[in-house]
């Protein structure tokens, strides 16, 4: 009886400081080319007997997921949860052909882009980031001229590569490079990740998670 009640406070403890557990994490994919995989890296090494559930989603379906309480943490881009634990932000680029004139310019800034066809990706799977880029572009003089759509920027930067258009993207989509295509940095243009949990009832696999993802990409 004395051990079994040795190995229960023992587990008590553990669950306490987060070595135990679940935690289920939702993330847009292009938030998965940050710094955040090396965040998930470490946790999995230190929490090593947390049941650790990583899910590619979507903003939109983020959103919704964390309203029913199927996620413990989310990565919403240009949106936000109620319990808001901290935000980054991250810089945007154009993504365009490798032959393409603009690229002859020594300073590429968003007004430039008006009047070329763009691939982009459609509203619904993060309507928040989709009408912030559209925002951009207003700002600019131009409402862009979309004549392609893809789900995934390996997509986006393919039909870019095949000349269907241009594009802009989260600075951290660079990493998906392609010899057919150039990114060049959009000057002042930023875009915002708020990193969300399920607030008040937060457990300590998820604060332990939070500490280690704000320290990599805050």
């Amino acid at each position: 009886m004395l051990e079994g009640f040795g190995q229960a406070v023992e587990r008590a403890r553990k669950a306490g400081r987060g070595e135990t557990g679940q935690l289920i994490v939702g993330v847009p994919p292009s938030v998965m080319l940050t710094r955040l995989p090396s965040a998930i890296r470490k946790y999995r090494e230190r929490y090593a007997e947390v049941r650790f559930t990583l899910r590619e989603m979507a903003t939109s379906a983020i959103e919704a997921a964390l309203a029913a309480g199927q996620l413990d943490i989310g990565f919403l881009r240009e949106a936000s949860a109620a319990f808001r634990e901290f935000e980054f932000k991250e810089g945007l680029v154009a993504i365009l052909p490798a032959a393409h004139h603009l690229l002859l310019r020594p300073r590429l800034s968003l007004k430039h882009l008006a009047g070329e066809p763009f691939v982009f990706f459609p509203r619904g799977l993060g309507e928040s980031f989709y009408d912030h880029l559209l925002a951009y572009c207003v700002s600019a003089g131009f409402t862009p001229r979309i004549v392609q759509e893809a789900t995934q920027w390996q997509s986006v930067v393919t039909f870019v590569e095949a000349g269907m258009g241009v594009s802009i993207a989260p600075a951290s989509v660079e990493k998906l490079r392609r010899t057919g295509v150039v990114y060049r940095v959009l000057p002042g243009l930023t875009t915002t990740i708020s990193v969300c949990s399920q607030g008040a009832g937060t457990s300590a696999a998820s604060d332990a998670f939070l500490r280690l993802a704000r320290a990599a990409l805050a």
